[in-house]
């Protein structure tokens, strides 16, 4: 058998095996292609996601100290007043206490008074 017979014979698998080896090999350079453009994408949406994650993150620090500045002011107030009240309470204690005394004084000098009359 000569080599033009076999391969008219055959032409067709021959064909098929250049035609696969050739699609195998521009497709494998697209599937690269492809990858390299995907992890690219995968990158850059990283970094939007990152940028974004930093950004709440910003403003939830903000926010904290916000909050933690308008916890002190109000600290600060509640521990003034506090002083405030303790120094009334403690006038309004020594004036019950002196309010008792004169209480006792008065319920003294009426049992004199009630104890001379009835004698």
């Amino acid at each position: 058998m000569d080599i033009s017979a076999f391969i008219a014979s055959n032409i067709l698998p021959i064909i098929t095996i250049i035609g696969g080896a050739t699609a195998w090999f521009f497709d494998r350079k697209k599937r690269r292609a492809d990858i390299e453009r995907m992890k690219s994408e995968n990158k850059s949406t990283e970094a939007t996601a990152l940028k974004t994650m930093q950004s709440v993150y910003d403003n939830f620090v903000e926010d904290v100290k916000e909050q933690i500045a308008g916890f002190k002011k109000r600290i600060e107030y509640l521990e003034a007043e506090n002083k405030e009240l303790k120094a009334e309470n403690k006038e309004l204690k020594k004036e019950n206490e002196e309010i008792k005394a004169e209480n006792k004084e008065i319920k003294n000098k009426i049992r004199e008074l009630l104890a001379e009359r009835g004698k």
